[in-house]
């Protein structure tokens, strides 16, 4: 009997941990990291949800989703992108998400261009339903909530771009592709066609050797280039300008901002010189934070300026 009181304690103490928007301050979660489960779409899915320092629901904070690469886990994206830390000093709700495992015995996404991993799950349903499930528990600024992924995380990030313009601020993709191809290039599968505009922040290393910067047969797969990723956001958001490479001092990145889009959005590529297939930092090759520039992107955009 004393068994069964404790467990019922230890549980009311983890709901308590997840907090919800209207309680009190001394109810609210405590800053950490918490796994956690949702029912969507037929299954339980995972993710970690990074509640940061001196939140106490007194004040909306932004909340960013992070998609892992392909054969990736929720958890193996915190340290590399030092999104921790960085919500703890920028003030912001981060969640790690979990995609399903696919026929090649890896986790991944349903990004509509990756057919061969057979992950037949609706992972943008999986998304909206997780920000109903967020806003119910924490105080989160429903204008400005944010998506970053890598790799396959990435093409799957331009996907939510393209079906919840109405729920993301802005997206941002690192590593990542609108377009792939299980025959050299003679078909191409692409990501669906956005429902409207949404600011758009690519970041690609000019020496992927797996997604080819300018597309082609990269390792396993084909992937059209950053190029076309350019041409259709800047497309879809109405941008006029033609801007001119800005390279960065240390000669480490080089940045092209379209500003001179409809309503105040914007898409910024980030080509990194020396950069991988991976998350570009400043302590690696790349000499570039990836984090630092997609948070300074996203925090210039809430739906509320780009309506």
């Amino acid at each position: 009997m004393k068994l069964v009181k404790k467990l019922a304690l230890l549980s009311l103490l983890f709901l308590g941990a997840c907090g919800s928007s209207g309680v009190e301050v001394g109810d609210v979660p405590k800053p950490g990291d918490y796994p956690q489960t949702i029912s969507s779409g037929g299954f339980e899915r995972k993710y970690i949800l990074h509640v940061p320092e001196g939140y106490d629901a007194s004040k909306a904070l932004p909340l960013v989703f992070i998609l892992h690469g392909g054969g990736g886990t929720a958890e193996s994206m915190i340290r590399p992108t030092g999104m921790n830390e960085r919500a703890d000093q920028r003030h912001f709700f981060v969640v790690y998400l979990q995609g399903l495992t696919g026929s090649d015995g890896k986790p991944s996404w349903n990004t509509g261009i990756n057919p061969q991993f057979d992950i037949d799950v609706d992972d943008v349903g999986f998304v909206r339903d997780l920000v109903k499930q967020l806003a119910g528990q924490l105080k989160v600024d429903s204008k400005r909530i944010y998506a970053a992924g890598f790799s396959a995380g990435g093409g799957m990030s331009h996907r939510l771009a393209a079906e919840l313009p109405d729920l993301l601020a802005s997206v941002a993709v690192v590593e990542g592709s609108i377009g792939t191809s299980l025959d050299q290039g003679a078909t191409i599968l692409t990501i669906p066609e956005p429902k409207g505009p949404i600011s758009m922040a690519i970041i690609h290393g000019l020496l992927d050797p797996v997604a080819l910067y300018n597309g082609g047969q990269g390792g396993k797969y084909y992937y059209t280039s950053v190029a076309e990723a350019v041409g259709l956001w800047t497309a879809v958001d109405g941008c006029t300008d033609t801007p001119a490479d800005q390279a960065s001092a240390d000669g480490n990145f080089v940045t092209k901002d379209y500003a001179a889009c409809t309503s105040g959005y914007e898409v910024e590529l980030f080509t990194v010189i020396n950069g991988k297939h991976e998350w570009p930092t400043l302590e690696g090759p790349a000499g570039f934070s990836a984090t630092d520039a997609i948070l300074d992107f996203f925090f210039r955009h809430s739906l509320s300026t780009a309506e």
